[in-house]
Protein backbone atom coordinates (compact mmCIF):
# COMPACT_ATOMS: atom_id res chain seq x y z
CA UNK A 1 0.00 0.00 0.00
CA UNK A 2 1.31 3.46 -0.89
CA UNK A 3 1.30 5.97 1.95
CA UNK A 4 2.44 9.54 2.49
CA UNK A 5 4.42 9.85 5.71
CA UNK A 6 3.06 12.53 8.04
CA UNK A 7 5.85 12.09 10.59
CA UNK A 8 9.32 10.54 10.64
CA UNK A 9 9.21 6.81 11.35
CA UNK A 10 12.47 4.98 11.92
CA UNK A 11 13.30 2.42 9.21
CA UNK A 12 10.19 3.37 7.20
CA UNK A 13 10.53 6.95 5.98
CA UNK A 14 10.60 10.62 6.77
CA UNK A 15 7.89 13.23 6.73
CA UNK A 16 6.44 13.92 3.24
CA UNK A 17 7.98 10.76 1.73
CA UNK A 18 5.81 8.52 -0.41
CA UNK A 19 6.48 4.93 0.64
CA UNK A 20 5.19 1.51 -0.30
CA UNK A 21 4.55 -0.50 2.88
CA UNK A 22 2.74 -3.71 3.76
CA UNK A 23 -1.04 -3.35 3.87
CA UNK A 24 -1.34 -4.71 7.41
CA UNK A 25 1.40 -2.40 8.72
CA UNK A 26 -0.31 0.61 7.15
CA UNK A 27 -3.83 -0.32 8.27
CA UNK A 28 -2.95 -1.46 11.79
CA UNK A 29 -0.17 0.91 12.80
CA UNK A 30 0.65 3.86 10.50
CA UNK A 31 -2.87 5.06 9.71
CA UNK A 32 -4.44 4.69 13.20
CA UNK A 33 -1.48 6.45 14.84
CA UNK A 34 -1.65 9.21 12.21
CA UNK A 35 1.94 8.60 11.15
CA UNK A 36 0.87 8.28 7.50
CA UNK A 37 -2.08 8.70 5.20
CA UNK A 38 -3.16 6.79 2.11
CA UNK A 39 -1.45 8.10 -1.04
CA UNK A 40 -4.39 8.95 -3.28
CA UNK A 41 -3.72 10.88 -6.51
CA UNK A 42 -5.27 14.01 -4.97
CA UNK A 43 -3.08 13.76 -1.83
CA UNK A 44 0.02 13.27 -3.99
CA UNK A 45 -0.82 16.43 -6.00
CA UNK A 46 -1.31 18.38 -2.76
CA UNK A 47 2.04 17.12 -1.48
CA UNK A 48 3.80 18.20 -4.68
CA UNK A 49 2.18 21.65 -4.47
CA UNK A 50 3.27 21.99 -0.84
CA UNK A 51 6.84 20.98 -1.71
CA UNK A 52 7.04 23.46 -4.61
CA UNK A 53 5.67 26.31 -2.47
CA UNK A 54 8.19 25.45 0.27
CA UNK A 55 11.01 25.56 -2.29
CA UNK A 56 9.84 28.96 -3.56
CA UNK A 57 9.64 30.23 0.01
CA UNK A 58 13.17 28.98 0.72
CA UNK A 59 14.49 30.75 -2.39
CA UNK A 60 12.85 34.02 -1.33
CA UNK A 61 14.34 33.72 2.15
CA UNK A 62 17.79 33.01 0.71
CA UNK A 63 17.57 36.05 -1.58
CA UNK A 64 16.52 38.32 1.28
CA UNK A 65 19.34 36.95 3.43
CA UNK A 66 21.81 37.59 0.59
CA UNK A 67 20.75 41.25 0.37
CA UNK A 68 20.97 41.59 4.16
CA UNK A 69 24.45 40.06 4.18
CA UNK A 70 25.54 42.38 1.38
CA UNK A 71 24.52 45.36 3.53
CA UNK A 72 26.79 44.10 6.34
CA UNK A 73 29.87 43.60 4.15
CA UNK A 74 32.89 45.19 5.86
CA UNK A 75 30.84 46.67 8.73
CA UNK A 76 31.89 46.68 12.36
CA UNK A 77 29.60 45.35 15.05
CA UNK A 78 30.11 46.49 18.62
CA UNK A 79 29.20 44.58 21.75
CA UNK A 80 29.81 45.81 25.27
CA UNK A 81 30.47 43.01 27.76
CA UNK A 82 31.77 42.64 31.31
CA UNK A 83 35.46 41.78 31.35
CA UNK A 84 38.37 41.37 33.73
CA UNK A 85 41.23 43.86 33.98
CA UNK A 86 43.27 41.67 31.62
CA UNK A 87 40.51 41.68 28.98
CA UNK A 88 39.01 38.22 29.53
CA UNK A 89 35.24 38.12 29.33
CA UNK A 90 33.11 36.73 32.13
CA UNK A 91 30.78 35.18 29.53
CA UNK A 92 31.74 34.24 25.99
CA UNK A 93 29.97 35.97 23.09
CA UNK A 94 27.51 33.67 21.28
CA UNK A 95 25.92 33.92 17.82
CA UNK A 96 22.67 34.93 19.58
CA UNK A 97 24.48 37.91 21.14
CA UNK A 98 25.90 38.88 17.74
CA UNK A 99 22.49 38.59 16.04
CA UNK A 100 20.99 40.80 18.76
CA UNK A 101 23.77 43.39 18.29
CA UNK A 102 23.22 43.45 14.51
CA UNK A 103 19.47 43.89 15.06
CA UNK A 104 20.03 46.79 17.47
CA UNK A 105 22.84 48.50 15.56
CA UNK A 106 21.75 48.08 11.92
CA UNK A 107 18.05 47.05 12.22
CA UNK A 108 18.74 43.90 10.18
CA UNK A 109 17.58 40.37 10.99
CA UNK A 110 20.28 37.71 10.69
CA UNK A 111 19.56 34.10 11.72
CA UNK A 112 21.99 32.64 14.24
CA UNK A 113 22.78 29.80 11.82
CA UNK A 114 24.32 32.32 9.41
CA UNK A 115 26.89 33.49 11.98
CA UNK A 116 30.07 31.41 11.98
CA UNK A 117 32.79 32.02 14.53
CA UNK A 118 36.30 30.66 13.92
CA UNK A 119 36.73 30.27 17.67
CA UNK A 120 34.83 31.14 20.82
CA UNK A 121 35.01 34.84 21.68
CA UNK A 122 36.28 35.07 25.25
CA UNK A 123 38.39 38.25 25.15
CA UNK A 124 37.80 41.92 24.48
CA UNK A 125 39.11 43.37 21.22
CA UNK A 126 38.49 42.93 17.50
CA UNK A 127 37.51 39.51 16.22
CA UNK A 128 36.92 38.46 12.59
CA UNK A 129 33.39 37.33 11.95
CA UNK A 130 32.01 35.37 9.02
CA UNK A 131 28.37 35.62 7.97
CA UNK A 132 27.51 32.72 5.69
CA UNK A 133 24.60 31.85 3.45
CA UNK A 134 24.44 28.84 1.11
CA UNK A 135 25.67 30.88 -1.85
CA UNK A 136 27.49 33.80 -0.24
CA UNK A 137 30.12 34.51 2.41
CA UNK A 138 30.54 37.95 3.92
CA UNK A 139 33.24 39.10 6.30
CA UNK A 140 32.66 41.54 9.12
CA UNK A 141 34.55 42.62 12.25
CA UNK A 142 33.19 42.19 15.75
CA UNK A 143 34.45 44.65 18.36
CA UNK A 144 34.02 43.52 21.94
CA UNK A 145 34.67 46.29 24.44
CA UNK A 146 34.71 46.18 28.23
CA UNK A 147 31.78 47.42 30.22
Amino acid sequence: MKVIMLKDVRSVGQKNDIKNVADGYAMNYLLPHRLAEAATPQKIRELEQRKSSQQEEALKEEESLNTTLAQLRGKKISIVARATEKGGLFKSITPADIARAIREEYSLEIPEAAIHLSEAIKTAGEHPLELVNKSQKVGAVLIVSRA
